[in-house]
This record gives C-alpha cells, structure tokens and sequence, in this order.
C-alpha cells in the first residue's frame, strides 16, 4: 500500500504527541479508491440508514470499534 506525504505526516504528528489521540480536533477528508459502487450502495441501504450522519458516521463508528480492540 502507498501512503502519501500527507498521511506520513499525520502520522508523525499524532505520533510526536501533537496531539493527544482521541482527541476530535484533527479532522481529515478521506478518499476511497476501488470500491464497488454496489458495496458502497449496500454498506449505505444495511449499515449508514441507522446513523443520523450516514456514511461518515458509520465509517467513523467502525474506526472508533476497530482501533479498541
């Protein structure tokens, strides 16, 4: 996998003690690349619906879930 210059350097800052991880004020835009559009469109019709904020909050509930275990 590529990482770009910019993920390279939020990892550094993050990884510098910046910022305090778990904070909320280090917000970034993610681009996905090579999704299906019927698993975006299922992942949006089963998982996002029950999230007020549709796919950014559901994406962002995973990540909390995944990075607890």
């Amino acid at each position: 996998m590529r990482v770009s210059r910019v993920q390279k350097g939020i990892v550094s800052y993050l990884q510098n003690g910046q910022v305090e991880v778990g904070k909320e004020d280090l917000f970034v835009n993610i681009t996905l690349y090579r999704v299906s559009g019927d698993l975006v469109r299922e992942f949006a019709l089963k998982v996002a619906c029950k999230y007020p904020g549709g796919i950014s909050e559901a994406l962002q509930d995973l990540m909390r879930n995944a990075v607890k275990e």
